[in-house]
């Protein structure tokens, strides 16, 4: 898929993202299952239709803003690793280590592993229409999916940017479908939902509140694209387009989804439902439904190649700076790919998949996720104060950031608030990466368990066929 290396050519990450490529990651991580299967999260909490709306859009303006101020720290520090890159530059190496210790204990493997196993839910759910499939084959069809990714990932980022470019186009084609129907039924006079929009709402300002914190995460995976930015071509124009381009898509696509559930759907027998595309689709095509199935799990095995794309690339990073043991810096001299830090992502995420239920440590991710990007935004404005000389393509207006910051600081205190026991247990796993630090990054091993880790280091090289990143000698 690729060739080896020219003599004299530099092994680093190549330019391969483009425009497209931008937009399809940033659509192809956001919209996960969640559109299809509950955005009653929103709706359960305010009761009514039109306030409902109102919340998804306000959501998706907020993560504009969010989105905005990722742009500039993107353009600023081009580096792949996304928000340990600018944590570190703002706040130093031990906050930057903490960012990359909570992805890898926290955050990544699991929501990997969940994607992957709704992916085996939504192929398996047409074969075992009433009950619950196997196990085994959850279990097998899950792995299969990762491998797979896995695989392409390692020998191609080209087909990685197709399969995403694909599987982006598809899911936004099925939302397109659903939307196409739901305008079919308007036409059909269905809408006794839309006659008091706002009857029933609820306007109390704690369930408002978590409406718009279940909103927000609906969002989430806009900052994925800065991740790799180093494989993007042209990032200061390319990285804030994308952004633009595809959280607008986003945004008017969830809308007009929420609309087309909302023709044949009441807000009470969405919030009965498990699975709101299908619910919709059983209501308007009967035994046909099995066909959005298909298109939820085409869904999210898209999103996993989002993740292990994106993600691979922060533990590339951290490995460059000796956050993480330099084989995981490693490029394919034949692929130019980070074989083995996607590898160990793949493994990680295949360990997690042998604990089926993993909303728990989700649940740990969620307080975990929203504190670093705080610190990336609080990072954005203190650079502006301490360097403010540094090279800035993009400049946004600090009202985007203070607006964000104050966003952030809101779902995390609203994640202390609903869940405290997990909130306690994802501080203290954080806690845990200070001595893991000074263990792994500030200790000077001794020449005996020095001479090991050179052993393993090189046995890997060689078994991947690759060298360390020649890009960070310079």
């Amino acid at each position: 898929m690729s060739s080896s290396a020219d003599p004299g050519e530099k092994v680093e990450l190549k330019k391969t993202i483009g425009l497209f490529g931008g937009v399809s990651l940033i659509i192809g991580v956001i919209v996960g299952s969640g559109i299809f299967v509950s955005p009653k999260g929103v709706t359960q909490e305010v009761g009514s239709v039109g306030l409902s709306l109102i919340i998804w859009v306000i959501c998706g303006i907020l993560s504009i803003f969010g989105a905005q101020t990722y742009a500039e720290l993107g353009c600023m520090i081009p580096k792949a690793g996304g928000d340990y890159e600018y944590i570190m530059t703002a706040f130093g190496s031990l906050y930057g280590f903490l960012f990359v210790w909570s992805q890898l204990i926290i955050i990544i493997p699991t929501a990997n592993a969940v994607a992957a196993l709704t992916f085996a839910d939504y192929i398996l759910q047409p074969i075992y229409p009433s009950c619950d499939a196997p196990l085994v084959s959850r279990t097998l069809i899950a792995a299969c999916a990762v491998l797979i990714l896995t695989w392409l990932n390692c020998v191609s980022v080209k087909w990685v940017n197709r399969i995403q470019n694909v599987f982006s186009a598809g899911k936004i084609i099925a939302l397109l479908i659903i939307i196409a129907f739901g305008i079919f039924c308007l036409f059909q006079g269905r809408v006794e939902n839309f006659t008091s929009p706002f009857e029933d709402s609820n306007y109390d300002p704690g369930k408002i509140a978590v409406a718009f914190y279940s909103g927000l995460f609906c969002y989430a995976g806009w900052s994925y694209l800065n991740f790799v930015v180093e494989e993007v071509k042209e990032p200061n124009k390319t990285l804030p387009r994308s952004i633009w381009i595809g959280l607008i898509i986003v945004i008017i696509v969830y809308t007009f989804t929420n609309v087309a559930y909302f023709t044949l759907l009441t807000p009470r027998k969405m919030l009965e439902s498990n699975a709101v595309a299908v619910t919709f689709s059983e209501e308007l095509i009967g035994n046909y439904s099995w066909i959005i199935s298909i298109f939820v799990a085409l869904s999210t095995f898209g999103f996993v190649n989002g993740i292990l794309f994106s993600t691979s690339r922060i533990i590339f990073g951290a490995a460059r700076n000796n956050h993480m043991p330099n084989m995981l810096a490693f490029i394919s001299i034949k692929y130019f790919t980070p074989i083995v830090s996607v590898m160990f992502m793949s493994f990680a995420t295949l360990v997690c998949l042998l604990f089926q239920d993993t909303f728990v440590l989700i649940n740990l991710g969620v307080l975990a996720e929203y504190l670093f990007i705080a610190l990336s935004v609080a990072g954005l404005l203190m650079l502006r104060k301490t360097q403010p000389n540094l090279p800035r393509p993009i400049k946004v207006n600090l009202f985007y950031p203070y607006t964000f910051l104050i966003v952030c600081i809101f779902i995390i205190l609203m994640t202390l608030y609903q869940i405290p026991l997990e909130s306690f247990c994802c501080l203290a796993i954080i806690a845990l990466g200070i001595p893991v630090y000074g263990v792994g990054v500030v200790w000077k091993k001794p020449k005996q368990i020095q001479d090991k880790l050179d052993i393993m280091t090189i046995f890997v090289q060689k078994l991947t066929n690759s060298v360390f990143d020649e890009s960070k000698l310079e």
